[in-house]
């Protein structure tokens, strides 16, 4: 059992490698790292979104006890995080909003995809989409919404509401997800090419993403106030999925189901949450530590959870 969990996470860590390795010796630059970047997030993942979705009945996406079990421990893990950091850690109200952000905020789409993919197949790739289909909407919405009243009380909030709901519909993966949702919706079948041609997307996907995260990593540097970031990178791998996992048990969730949310869970943090603190000039150097650290934490925490919830129910 141990063997078969190797061969399933050990191309997971190749891959990641096989990235940095390039960037390493230089042969993968940052000009196409964004471009890579760019391309995956506009086609591979929508098209994964689109593949995974669209062949499933729409009752099966829109799961409750799914979104309470993962949305519940996010607002517990962010009321906690909030607190530590703003009063131990004496960050101002902005910097304790911009850093929270990042302690609850998974990259599902870049390494979510194809570690689930890779873990639990068609079926956690279901769990994934049921939770991605309002992740950005309900974790960014409300961040921007919290930081511009907190920079400015007298501002219109309706209208920054409005902006970031436009923003969030003109989202490719959000576009997909909607797409498919109208595809399995009214039944419609798919053509023989259409369907390869997304399957083929589908396929691309894993290796490009994982690639990606390695090539990413190198050149990282820890910068910033460690206690911090390491507080904030531990709520986001450790706290965050025993909170599922919690919520999950009272909620009497089967393990195929609640194993994909949790793995999810401890997903390290995207580049949302660095562009977040960039767009705000707010807690910069300690949101990419952060996302540095808890990549790192990562590589230890999801194999040992494989080992948990993956070899059971083989």
């Amino acid at each position: 059992m141990i063997s078969s969990l190797i061969d399933q996470l050990g191309p997971i860590f190749l891959l990641v490698g096989a990235g940095f390795v390039l960037a390493w010796r230089g042969l993968i630059g940052a000009a196409a790292i964004q471009g890579l970047t760019k391309m995956t997030f506009w086609a591979l993942i929508p098209a994964t979104l689109f593949q995974t979705i669209s062949s499933n009945r729409v009752s099966e996406l829109f799961n409750l006890d799914i979104w309470i079990c993962y949305y519940g421990a996010v607002i517990a893990a962010a009321l906690i995080v909030f607190v530590v950091l703003t009063r131990w850690q004496k960050n101002s109200r902005a910097e304790g909003i911009v850093l929270t952000f990042g302690a609850i905020f998974s990259n599902i789409g870049m390494l979510g995809i194809p570690v689930i993919d890779i873990l639990y197949g068609h079926d956690g790739l279901l769990v994934l989409a049921t939770i991605l289909c309002i992740h950005a909407l309900s974790l960014l919405t409300p961040t921007i919404l919290l930081m511009e009243w907190s920079r400015n009380k007298t501002g219109n909030p309706g209208a920054v509401l409005a902006n970031t709901l436009r923003a969030q519909i003109c989202n490719p993966i959000i576009i997909a997800i909607l797409c498919a949702i109208a595809v399995a919706s009214f039944d419609i079948k798919m053509p023989v090419v259409v369907d390869t041609f997304f399957t083929m997307l589908k396929q691309a996907m894993p290796p490009i993403a994982l690639m990606l995260i390695g090539a990413g990593i190198y050149g990282q540097k820890l910068r910033g106030n460690m206690t911090t970031s390491m507080i904030a990178a531990t709520a986001k791998v450790c706290l965050l999925p025993a909170l599922v996992f919690i919520i999950g048990l009272a909620l009497h969730m089967p393990l195929k189901i609640m194993g994909p949310a949790i793995m999810i869970a401890a997903l390290p943090p995207g580049v949302n949450s660095v562009l977040m603190a960039a767009s705000y000039d707010t807690a910069r150097e300690r949101t990419a530590t952060t996302m540095l650290v808890a990549t790192l934490m990562s590589i230890i925490v999801i194999p040992l959870l494989a080992i948990l919830l993956v070899l059971p129910g083989e």
